[in-house]
Order: C-alpha cells, then sequence, then structure tokens
C-alpha cells in the first residue's frame, strides 16, 4: 500500500512539472550557449590554426627553395637569407606572431639541402578545449649543384704596368673571394691561374711538358743550331744580321703538328709543348710569374697574385693554351691529384676560363724563338735581332687563339669562356675582335676601361660562375 502511495505521489509530480512551462527557455538557452559556445570559439580556433598552418607552409617553402638557390654556401649564410625572405613572404593571421625559423645546410648521401622549421604562436579564443600549440610546419630543398674548375688567364705584358696591374691584382683577388668557397662538400670550386706575356712559365713542369735539354757543346755545334733541345740555340736572326746565341729558360711556346690546337696529353705521340730561348738583351725575357694548378686554397691563389709583373710582349694564345691544360682531364697527370682537371662529362662540373688582355695578341714562336717573320708579330716582341728568320707555322698568336677557343668551346669539352678586354690605354679593335671571339657569347665578354670597370667585370663573372655553381 505504501509503494502505491509513493508511486502516485512521484506520477503527480512528474506531471506537474510536466504541464509547468515557466523559465524553460531561459534554462535551455542557458544550457545550449554553455556548450555550444566553446564549441563554436574551438571550431574558429581550428580554422584558424589552419589557415595560418597554410599561409606559413607556402611562406616556408618559398624561403627555402629560394635560400637554396642563393650562393651562400654555409649554414649562417643561408639561414640569414632564408629569414629574410619568410619574413617578406609570410602572412600572419590577427593575433599570430612567429615564435621561431630557422634554416640549416644539411649533406645527406652526397646531396645537399637546405631544410627549414618554422612555428607561429596562435591567439586562443576556446583556450579551455583543448590544447593550444604552435602551428609548426617544415621544408626541405635539395640543392642541386655544381664543381667549378676555372682558369684565369692574365696579361702581364709591358703595357700593364703600374696602376693597370695593381688594378688587375685586386680584381683577380675579389674573384678568388667569390668564387672559392669556404666549404667545398659536396661540390668544390678551384680556381687555377695562368700569367702570361710573351709566352708562359711551367715552372717546375717545363722539363716533363717539353723536355730536358742537353748540354750544348763550345762552339755550339749541331743539333743545337737553328733546333730546339739544347740548353742553348744558336739561330739565324730575323734581321739578317747574324746568328746569336741564347739560353733556354723554363717558359714554354704554343705546340705545333697535329696538336696544336687541341689538349692531348703532353706525354702523346708529339705532345710535348714549345721551347723558348729568350732574348739576353733584357727585351721579352722568360715571364717572372710561373703557372698556379687547380687549388681551393685561397691563400696559395692570393699569393700567386701577388707575384705579377708587367714586362714582355703578347702571346695570348699561349695563355689561352694553358688555360685549356690546366682544366683537362688530359693533362691532369702533371699536377697533385688536389689540382687535376676532372674528366669531361663529368655529372655536376663546370669547366671555365676567364681570359684577360690588354692589347692585342702579337707574338708567336718558331723553333723556341720568337717568330719575326710574320705581319703580326714584325716590330712588337723586340728588336729585329732577337727573332727567328723562320715564319711561325701555326700563324699568328690571333689565328692560334681562336682555334683553340673553338676547340675548347665544342663538345665533349664545353669550356664556358669569360673574356676581358682591358682597354684603359683606349680603343683597341683588335683586342676587342680576338676576345669576341674567343668569348662563350657576346653576354660572357667584357671591355672595361679601367681599374673601377676592371673590378665591376671581373665581379660580374664572379656572380655568374655562382649561378652556374647553383644549377637552378
Amino acid at each position: 500500500m505504501r509503494n502505491l502511495l509513493s508511486k502516485s505521489r512521484l506520477f503527480k509530480f512528474l506531471a506537474r512539472t510536466a504541464r509547468d512551462k515557466r523559465g524553460v527557455t531561459a534554462v535551455a538557452f542557458a544550457i545550449t550557449f554553455a556548450v555550444l559556445a566553446p564549441m563554436s570559439l574551438g571550431i574558429f580556433d581550428v580554422y584558424t590554426m589552419t589557415e595560418q598552418h597554410g599561409k606559413l607552409q607556402d611562406a616556408l617553402d618559398a624561403a627555402t627553395l629560394y635560400a637554396a638557390r642563393s650562393s651562400a654556401f654555409t649554414t649562417a649564410d643561408v639561414n640569414t637569407i632564408g629569414q629574410k625572405a619568410l619574413t617578406a613572404n609570410l602572412q600572419l593571421i590577427s593575433g599570430a606572431t612567429l615564435q621561431s625559423a630557422s634554416f640549416t645546410l644539411v649533406n645527406v648521401a652526397g646531396d645537399t639541402k637546405v631544410v627549414a622549421n618554422a612555428a607561429v604562436a596562435l591567439p586562443a579564443y576556446a583556450p579551455m578545449e583543448f590544447s593550444h600549440a604552435p602551428v609548426s610546419v617544415s621544408s626541405e630543398v635539395t640543392r642541386p649543384g655544381n664543381n667549378l674548375e676555372v682558369a684565369m688567364v692574365l696579361d702581364n705584358t709591358g703595357s700593364m704596368a703600374g696602376s693597370p696591374m695593381t688594378s688587375l691584382q685586386s680584381a683577380a683577388n675579389q674573384l678568388i673571394d667569390l668564387v672559392v668557397s669556404d666549404t667545398q662538400t659536396p661540390y668544390y670550386s678551384k680556381i687555377a691561374i695562368v700569367p702570361y706575356s710573351n709566352s708562359v712559365n711551367a715552372g717546375t713542369y717545363a722539363n716533363t711538358v717539353r723536355g730536358t735539354p742537353a748540354t750544348a757543346a763550345s762552339p755550339i755545334v749541331a743539333p743545337c743550331i737553328d733546333a730546339v733541345g739544347c740548353d742553348k740555340i744558336k739561330f739565324t736572326a730575323y734581321s739578317g744580321g747574324g746568328h746569336p746565341t741564347f739560353p733556354v729558360s723554363s717558359c714554354v711556346s704554343e705546340r705545333i703538328g697535329a696538336h696544336a690546337v687541341d689538349d692531348t696529353s703532353y706525354s702523346a705521340s708529339g705532345g710535348l709543348v714549345g721551347w723558348v730561348y729568350p732574348p739576353t738583351d733584357g727585351n721579352n725575357n722568360c715571364i717572372s710569374a710561373s703557372i698556379q694548378p687547380l687549388s681551393s686554397n685561397k691563400t696559395t691563389l692570393h699569393n700567386e697574385i701577388a707575384t705579377l709583373t708587367a714586362a714582355g710582349s703578347t702571346a695570348g694564345h699561349i695563355g689561352v693554351e694553358w688555360g685549356w691544360y690546366m682544366i683537362s682531364p688530359n693533362w691532369a697527370s702533371l699536377f697533385p691529384s688536389v689540382s687535376q682537371g676532372a674528366a669531361y662529362g663529368t655529372p655536376h662540373t663546370i669547366k671555365a676560363m676567364v681570359l684577360m688582355t690588354d692589347g692585342a695578341f702579337n707574338t708567336a714562336y718558331c723553333k723556341g724563338v720568337i717568330s719575326g717573320a710574320s705581319s703580326a708579330t714584325d716590330g712588337s716582341a723586340g728588336t729585329g735581332s732577337d727573332m727567328s728568320a723562320c715564319a711561325s707555322p701555326n700563324g699568328n698568336s690571333f689565328a692560334q687563339a681562336q682555334a683553340l677557343c673553338t676547340a675548347m668551346k665544342a663538345a665533349p669539352n664545353n669550356v664556358v669562356i669569360y673574356t676581358v678586354a682591358f682597354l684603359h690605354g683606349g680603343a683597341d679593335p683588335q683586342a676587342q675582335a680576338i676576345l669576341a671571339n674567343c668569348a662563350t657569347d657576346a653576354t660572357h665578354a667584357y671591355v672595361p676601361t679601367n681599374g673601377t670597370s676592371l673590378t665591376t667585370a671581373f665581379q660580374s663573372i664572379a656572380a655568374d660562375l655562382n649561378k652556374l655553381r647553383i644549377s637552378h
């Protein structure tokens, strides 16, 4: 009976409650608001997080790509470039702040990569609903690159004396600093230096590339008359005024025969280069600065530039020839292993030459003595008594240089050639013609007229070389 009474009372209470609608809407709204408002704000948080994530990822991807394509080769420099690019590209929603960002160079299985990370702190509209960690993204760009092997072929002739030589040394040193990277892995950048005037000084390599001189008899007899191979030569002078005797030097001249305009090894049949017997009267002595093989040691390269001096006439074709040899794989065995040029066609390897002169090429050789029988050399390389009566077998210096440049640029060699006609003494149409023809194209030919523009030219070449180093 008591249970029935309790149930009856409960049913009456529930019925009465169901009929009483006072305050139901307000209570329902309050409950709904208490539940849905945080949910709505949470949804807004999710939306803003998603939106900021996309904007951050796009900006970081762009900045990483930009940093990877820059010429920077240290993490510090890459990070500086990446940070600036990220700042320029990043769009932040209201109340958001860039919390962190980093760009790092890493080496992965031989590939250089720029790895970037960034985080943005967001405003929290529903702080009690879920954890509001910063939006974090990452990006990675494999940085394609190239090894650089560059030969600088520099005019050391008498007309470069004084401020022109000082300007050249300054410009060349800047190119070295801009091109030779402090980081030599996974891609290296090396420079060789070939000073030239009336010849090229092969230094300690002379006997290997031209032959070891035999001791001439006294008085001089054949085979040391009008023929190379002895430590002295007696030759017939171009002036017709006797038979001078000149001593051999460590300088070398052009090759003749089948390999006159190719880079066949010096060790091959017919591969030895020409001899040089310089005058004894002080005109056109053997150039003092010798060749410097490929090196990534900036101190070594700067020291070589410091040895440059101005004297003699202009055998530019011999400079071109040796510029080629310095980066040729066919001549690699001549040099220490760290200075050997890579094989043609080696992946990620660029070979280039920078050829500079301040005047027309005007000196060629015949049998180790400056030739006086070519109209291109008459009177330009000294007195007639210092010149041989025989003509240059290969033609004048201009023709030889042009043939060499053409061969260097052709496949499979594919050498990129920059030329610099330093016209500090005024216009020189022949010099300009030589270098315009040698250059890879018109964009690779520079015509500075003073020290300032010479520096600008070398800086432009360095910038272009660095673009080649970073393939896009």
